[in-house]
C-alpha cells in the first residue's frame, strides 16, 4: 500500500524546520573525543537533577577547574607517548587490547551546547601548550574530574546563578 500527498491539503505534506537558531548558537557548542564517559554521565546527571543544561554544568565545573590550574592549585603532568605527537594524562588506558569489548578511549565522542566559545579557546590553546601538548578531551576529563570532586567536596556551587551566568 503506497501513500500519495495531495498538494492540495497542505497539512499533509512533511514541513520543513527552521534551522536559523541553530545556526545563529553554533558557536556555542562544543565536540570533544575522548572525554571519559563517566564523568560526561556525572555532569548530565546533576544536570537533570538540577533541571539546568549540561554544557552549563560542563561550562562551571570546567571554568573552576581552569581558575585553578592557574592558580597553581590544580597540577597536569603529561607523559611522554613514543612514536606519537602528543602527549597524554592516562598513559595506562593507552594499552589497549585487541580482544577487549571496551571502546577505544579516543571514540568516545561528548557535545555539549550552551558552552562559551571562549572556554573552548581557553581549552584548546591550554591543551596545546608546550609543556602539556595533549588532546583536549584528555585535558577536559581532568578538569572535570578536578571539577566534580570540588563539587562534591562543596567547593563548587552549582545553582541556577552560576549555571546561567
Amino acid at each position: 500500500m503506497s501513500i500519495k500527498f495531495n498538494d492540495s491539503q497542505p497539512g499533509l505534506l512533511p514541513r520543513k524546520r527552521d534551522r536559523q537558531w541553530e545556526r545563529q548558537h553554533n558557536s556555542y557548542k562544543v565536540v570533544y573525543r575522548g572525554v571519559d564517559p563517566q564523568l560526561s554521565l556525572r555532569v548530565k546527571s546533576i544536570a537533570a537533577d538540577l533541571d539546568l543544561p549540561a554544557g552549563e554544568v560542563a561550562r562551571v565545573l570546567i571554568g573552576f577547574a581552569l581558575q585553578a590550574y592557574e592558580q597553581d592549585d590544580l597540577d597536569i603532568h603529561p607523559f611522554i607517548r613514543p612514536n606519537l605527537a602528543r602527549r597524554t594524562l592516562y598513559p595506562k588506558s593507552e594499552t589497549f587490547q585487541k580482544s577487549s569489548s571496551q571502546p577505544v578511549s579516543w571514540r568516545v565522542i561528548t557535545t555539549w551546547r550552551n558552552f562559551p566559545p571562549e572556554l573552548k579557546r581557553a581549552i584548546s590553546k591550554l591543551a596545546s601548550r608546550e609543556e602539556l601538548n595533549v588532546p583536549a578531551g584528555e585535558l577536559v576529563s581532568a578538569l572535570l574530574r578536578f571539577g566534580l570532586n570540588a563539587h562534591d567536596a562543596g567547593l563548587v556551587n552549582l545553582g541556577p546563578e552560576e549555571c546561567r551566568a
